[in-house]
């Protein structure tokens, strides 16, 4: 275990949350027991507040604080214990997250007024790293947008539902955060809303709500975008294939009433009943063409079918 001593605060992390010297640390209290019997076996976040006592007000919980967007059990579990005169936590691992200088967190929380400041310290850090991780997440973001536009295909809606599910991920990664704020502030009072650690911790919680919001709404408008082109796509594809159909009836029409065996057919006889054959099938189709370009069901039907062939081949 590794005791912090500070000037108003101690701060006390655990190796092994379960571990005897844990328990004479905190108070008598079932529910708080049950806590740590069950915090190895963890999933989610998990918060309990305590007000029974005037003056001897505490929160305990665990939070997840990291979590992969890979794998559903890659995630990392932080649990506290918060009362008015000590804070005591799981070890962190600072060594692993380079978005969390430890020996830069020390020095503030050197000068932190109580042990619900080095928490807000603690989670301003967990924050902060959160923040930088959703910058690369915009870096991805961005490239995603620019490829709906320029290569609009299976793979960039594929690419769109994973981004979609970080976002989630994101959400309900900083909601832990969100009601751990607000149950400081019930637990401990308004006072604890005017120290310094708490409002910039806060403020940074906000921001972070920010960027997953207005990231989670150009996510939404990418999937609008992707289904109007789909369904644009669909309807064209539908119309061509219509059109070309209609078209081609003469030709099949033709087609079978001079495939059938009858005993008398004079156009057997005739010497030019191969090419009398022939003008009879283009006249028609002709004639059926023009019908449809005076109603106006060709024209961008077909140019856009031609266009996107040819496009096809200059990317081929």
């Amino acid at each position: 275990m590794t005791r912090h001593q500070f000037k108003n605060a101690v701060w006390q992390e655990e190796n092994v949350l379960e571990a005897a010297d844990f328990r004479q640390l905190l108070i008598e209290n079932p529910r708080l027991q049950q806590w740590i019997d069950q915090s190895n076996k963890l999933t989610v976040n998990l918060l309990h507040s305590d007000t029974s006592q005037l003056g001897k007000e505490i929160l305990w919980g665990s939070l997840i604080y990291k979590q992969s967007r890979l794998a559903r059990d890659a995630q990392d579990v932080f649990h506290f214990y918060i009362s008015a005169e000590l804070l005591v936590t799981s070890t962190l691992d600072f060594e692993e997250d380079s978005d969390m200088p430890r020996h830069l967190m020390i020095q503030q929380m050197d000068t932190a007024e109580s042990p619900i400041e080095v928490m807000m310290i603690l989670l301003g850090g967990m924050v902060g790293a959160v923040l930088h991780k959703i910058d690369r997440f915009e870096e991805r973001l961005h490239h995603l947008l620019w490829n709906i536009k320029e290569h609009n295909n299976r793979k960039t809606l594929e690419s769109i539902e994973e981004v979609r599910h970080e976002i989630l991920l994101w959400k309900h990664l900083i909601m832990g955060f969100r009601e751990i704020i607000m149950a400081v502030e019930e637990t401990f009072g308004e006072n604890v809303c005017d120290r310094r650690e708490y409002k910039r911790t806060s403020k940074r919680i906000d921001r972070c709500v920010m960027l997953v919001e207005s990231y989670e709404d150009e996510i939404n408008n990418m999937v609008d975008m992707e289904n109007v082109v789909a369904n644009y796509r669909g309807n064209e594809i539908v119309k061509t294939l219509t059109v070309l159909t209609t078209l081609f009836t003469p030709v099949m029409a033709w087609g079978a009433l001079w495939g059938m065996n009858f005993q008398v057919m004079p156009e057997l006889d005739w010497s030019f009943g191969y090419v009398a054959a022939l003008l009879v099938i283009v006249v028609s189709t002709f004639l059926l063409y023009l019908y449809f370009k005076q109603k106006g069901w060709t024209g961008d039907i077909l140019r856009s079918a031609v266009s996107k062939d040819k496009r096809k081949q200059r990317q081929d």
